[in-house]
């Protein structure tokens, strides 16, 4: 048998979509794939066009029996494929889909999977809420994805795994620590210049910047200034400071076009950048100016001082403005004066975090309104305000960090002051930045309104991590007081994810904040006071993992289906 496994994500397109809508169907559909390799052959596609169709034909009319997998939500698979299709999708609420939205019946999922004839998903809860509205003999199996065999290495380790850390590991992408920036309830700001980690592990050249600031920069992260305008951006407070792309060092011409406001107007403001720093005393008007530094500590932080917020505001404007900056360049020079066959310098900067304590990490995509990382950051750190002994690491599994940056930031002056550490892990990590990353956690935290499966959390309890988590939904079927600290949490109402009217419809699960909080707590505890039970209850984490997204339960399921769609008859 031929299995052809569709999903829109490749390989080569993940790390720049990561967080887009199903980016997740790409991680589903590789951990299918040694589990369908033990029943036939398997090849990848992203794309269903007329080049599959035509493979497609071929393969049946040689005599090959094909099945396309398509690991995608129902509406979004095409009618008319020349083999059997398998929906493989993950749901998540109280009901599925039943009618169409606008003009097309494809939003309907009971049309879809009527056309279809059969269906896989990963969770009991997503099986029985598709069979409420489907005939009850509809052939649909759950079979999440096959991760508990993949974790074999890291599962054997955790029989010595101890709770409280001591270990670091290194990362090659874009981490933000609390401890390196100087926070009050008003504002914060980097605490030195250092060079920070971004654009991951690939090897740059020490390129040149140039920043306009009237128009949208995904590698740009501006704090302290007010949205972009056409022209450029207003500050709002009396340090403002901007995160560039790469990090710069050595000697460069530095040039800046921006202009003063109220009593900034020809007042000494300072810029910073690495360990040099110029006065600029800004005019009316926008005005360039440039300069030659030999920066000695690499930085990518760009910083402002100095300036006065005091003018008066009105009800027509109440910014608090201080500058406008328009235009930021970065030139470097040793390109200029470096020969012709002289290497580049490479820009790549490896983060290596010390952790020490108990240590709590949560995976999730920030945009995703499921996932309510605000609870989990919140309860961490009042759980945790007078402790320095703890760290939580939210890894952002999302492509652009300026779409939750400021909302982070917004959040530690909200809460300042704490003692405790949170890390941010932004971006795409390689597999082994990954592994090391499960073995330096105490704790999965996951605080979701509700869940398909969850592979981060499925992984590291397949890993022996034990869980703070729901209950809720797909969780459910592995989630329970022997491997986690379970988080109350109750329905309410919602809409179907692809609904353009957002009509409630369904429901998913309200978390309990205080019920996280005392999770936070009760788990800290175990992990510093209980060690026998935080040892058992990494026992039963990997156990549970077994029953749940093991080869040998799901590949009986798989079969079962399988047969079913080749005889063609109800089960």
């Amino acid at each position: 048998m031929l299995f052809y496994c569709y999903s829109e994500f490749g390989d080569a397109t993940i790390e720049s979509r990561l967080g887009d809508a199903d980016y997740s169907y790409y991680f589903v559909l590789k951990a299918y794939l040694p589990l369908l390799e033990q029943l036939g052959e398997t090849r990848v596609i992203d794309s269903l066009d007329e080049t599959f169709v035509a493979a497609c034909k071929r393969e049946t009319e040689g005599g090959n029996e094909c099945i396309l997998l398509a690991f995608a939500p129902p509406h979004k698979i095409p009618f008319g494929m020349p083999c059997p299709v398998v929906p493989v999708f993950a749901w998540e609420y109280s009901s599925i889909p039943n009618r169409e939205f606008i003009n097309d019946p494809k939003d309907s999922w009971t049309y879809s999977l009527e056309q279809f004839g059969q269906a896989l998903t990963h969770s009991s809860y997503a099986k029985r809420v598709v069979l409420e509205d489907m005939p009850a003999d509809f052939p649909i199996e759950a079979v999440p994805a096959p991760l508990w065999d993949t974790c074999a290495e890291l599962r054997a380790a955790a029989q010595s795994r101890a709770a409280v850390k001591q270990t670091s590991i290194t990362l090659g992408t874009t981490v933000i620590d609390n401890r390196d920036f100087t926070i009050t309830s008003e504002s914060i700001a980097p605490a030195t210049q250092v060079a920070r980690p971004l654009g991951g592990t690939k090897a740059e050249a020490c390129n040149d910047i140039d920043i306009e600031f009237g128009k949208n920069n995904p590698d740009v992260w501006m704090v302290g200034f007010y949205a972009p305008e056409g022209w450029g951006a207003w500050s709002k407070t009396s340090s403002p400071w901007i995160m560039l792309p790469s990090v710069v060092s050595g000697h460069v011409r530095l040039s800046v076009e921006l202009n003063g406001h109220g009593n900034n107007i020809r007042r000494d403001i300072e810029m910073h950048i690495g360990d040099q720093c110029v006065v600029i005393q800004p005019q009316a008007e926008m005005a360039k100016y440039e300069f030659e530094l030999d920066v000695g500590q690499p930085s990518n932080f760009i910083t402002f001082r100095g300036l006065d917020i005091s003018a008066k505001r009105t009800i027509v404007d109440p910014r608090t403005i201080g500058i406008g900056l328009a235009k930021i360049s970065i030139e470097n020079l040793a390109h200029i004066e470096e020969t012709a066959t002289a290497p580049l310098a490479v820009n790549v900067v490896e983060h290596n975090l010390e952790l020490s304590g108990v240590v709590y990490t949560t995976i999730l995509n920030p945009r995703d309104g499921r996932k309510n990382w605000e609870d989990i950051l919140t309860a961490f750190c009042l759980a945790f305000r007078e402790q320095e002994d703890v760290t939580l690491i939210l890894k952002m599994t999302y492509k652009d960090m300026s779409g939750y940056l400021e909302d982070i930031f917004a959040l530690f002056c909200q809460l300042h002051p704490f003692k405790c550490r949170i890390v941010v892990v932004h971006g795409y990590i390689a597999s082994q930045e990954y592994r090391s990353l499960i073995s330096a956690t105490s704790y999965i935290v996951n605080a979701s309104r509700s869940e398909g499966q969850c592979l981060p959390l499925m992984e590291y309890m397949s890993c022996g991590v034990p869980a703070i988590a729901p209950d809720n939904t797909a969780m459910a079927d592995y989630i329970n007081p022997d491997n986690a600290f379970v988080v109350d949490s109750s329905p309410e109402p919602h809409y179907w994810p692809h609904d353009p009217q957002q009509v409630f419809t369904t429901l998913w699960y309200r978390p309990s904040w205080e019920s996280l909080f005392n999770a936070y707590k009760d788990s800290y505890e175990v992990a510093v006071n209980d060690p026998d039970r935080y040892q058992k209850m990494s026992r039963c984490a990997w156990e549970s993992q077994y029953e749940f997204c093991s080869v040998d339960k799901l590949k009986p399921r798989l079969e079962s289906l399988l047969k079913r769609i080749k005889q063609g008859a109800p089960l």
